[in-house]
């Protein structure tokens, strides 16, 4: 897109001004920055604020047995602050962009929870059970023993349930919500959509277990997510299937991830053979089966969802700049 030339006889823009301004507005570039600083001033303020108040937690303190519930718990409602930090910043971005901040990726229509719900199941617990299948027909790794019984099932279920829940919110918001709608104005879709994985992926690095194996496939899953966004114009199934394979990963099947297994898991698994193939102390996220398994997630999902006449897609509109609504919401 091209700037406007100006009208004869009128004063040209400044140098000053072209580095600030397109035809579009505030550069893209200056927004990012601009959204950036919010959550950073946010985080500055509550953590000058917790320690005023004397509330910090500690690092590497040790939850007792009895209280390892508080775990998800505390997991669950951190992630969700992070959210609304993340969630308000899009917002204030939103009102000075004269946007509605659904356009950012979580807009609230009909089609938002079966397509979450179809994220979690079909593209998220299922893809996973399918992998511990294949790993189980080699031979690699075993489901175990049942470790909860009664209503400690439901319990921890549920409590994991809302832990990781937040953090497929949190995460994909983060990564592929305002940052990759508006790289997208700067780059075009699929270079924003790459960068934000590399990132995506080298903020897990962060991660004590990880491997080079398993940062790869964080990676691809972000590939994967971007893609889902591509087809169907919104995070609502990215967000689904996050939430979902870490929820089957961590409790139902109780295999490690990131090479912490989380208490409260319904089954006892074990894994026997190369690191290479069962993930080892990593869980299967460092298997390579995984990253064989979502460069297959994102060749169905590309062959399944095709792309429609009005798909809302990560493009600006010539006049408006705005994303236009898809035609099956």
């Amino acid at each position: 897109m091209e700037l406007e030339t100006a009208a004869p006889g009128s004063t040209p823009p400044s140098k000053l001004n072209l580095a600030f301004y397109n035809d579009r507005g505030l550069r893209a570039g200056w927004r990012l920055l601009i959204f950036a600083a919010i959550p950073c001033a946010i985080g500055i303020g509550l953590t000058f604020l917790i320690k005023l108040l004397g509330l910090g937690t500690g690092a590497g303190r040790k939850i007792p047995e009895n209280l390892t519930y508080l775990l998800p718990l505390e997991q669950g409602i951190g992630q969700l602050v992070f959210f609304l930090i993340i969630l308000f910043a899009s917002w204030v971005m939103s009102r000075i962009e004269r946007r509605k901040v659904g356009d950012y990726g979580l807009p609230l229509t009909r089609s938002a929870w079966p397509r979450f719900f179809t994220g979690y199941l079909l593209w998220g617990f299922l893809p996973l059970t399918v992998l511990l299948l294949v790993m189980r027909a080699v031979h690699v790794f075993y489901f175990g023993t049942i470790s909860l019984h009664g209503r400690a099932i439901l319990s921890w279920g549920l409590l994991w349930g809302f832990a990781f829940l937040m953090v497929g919110f949190f995460e994909e918001y983060s990564f592929r919500g305002y940052a990759l709608y508006t790289l997208t104005d700067g780059l075009g879709f699929w270079p924003a959509a790459i960068i934000l994985a590399l990132v995506f992926a080298w903020v897990h690095t962060g991660n004590g277990g990880e491997t080079k194996i398993g940062i790869v496939g964080v990676f691809l899953f972000g590939i994967f997510a971007a893609v889902t966004l591509w087809r169907t114009g919104n995070l609502w199934l990215a967000v689904g299937a996050h939430a979902g394979w870490d929820w089957g990963q961590s409790f139902f099947y109780g295999v490690a991830d990131s090479g912490f297994q989380v208490p409260g898991h319904f089954l006892n698994p074990h894994v026997q053979g190369p690191d290479w193939l069962t993930g080892g102390t990593v869980g299967p996220e460092g298997s390579i089966l995984t990253l064989i398994l979502l460069a297959l997630m994102t060749v169905v999902f590309l062959i399944i969802y095709k792309p429609q006449p009005r798909a809302l897609v990560m493009n600006f509109a010539k006049d408006s700049g705005s994303i236009a609504e898809s035609s099956n919401e």
